[in-house]
């Protein structure tokens, strides 16, 4: 039983290293007051993206979809990206979600979801959502 806790404790720390990681790197940012003056100032939605600790759904997505140049640009030339661990719990509720991973684009003027997107997406399907 200790040696079930102690891997599932590494097994969060390790994911939960990486989406500040990936953050750093795609240059998302990982704090929702921060997103959102951003997005003011910028006259940008933001896209939220919501992850978990224990979601290998989500680290595919970033490494399969979100980390192509060609998807990149457009996700930084349209919205402020934000990704935030939900296990973290630093944004508002009406964001939350069971599932994961999860994508909410946000209005910059309201601070309201114009749009959800649950679940692992496709590269091509992706663009699609992102370019509509």
């Amino acid at each position: 039983m200790r040696t079930l806790l102690i891997i599932a404790l590494l097994t969060s720390t390790i994911f939960a290293k990486s989406y500040k990681d990936f953050a750093k790197d795609m240059n998302y940012e990982t704090s929702y007051e921060v997103a959102l003056e951003k997005a003011k100032k910028e006259k940008k939605d933001i896209m939220f993206f919501l992850v978990a600790n224990f979601c290998p759904w989500c680290i595919k997505f970033e490494k399969r979809v979100l980390s192509k140049k060609n998807i990149d640009i457009k996700i930084h030339k349209k919205y402020i990206p934000l990704i935030i661990n939900r296990e973290e719990k630093k944004f508002p509720e009406v964001f939350n979600s069971a599932v994961v991973p999860t994508i909410h684009f946000v209005d910059y003027k309201t601070a309201k979801i114009k749009k959800t997107i649950i679940g692992y997406n496709k590269k091509s399907e992706f663009i699609d959502i992102i370019t509509k």
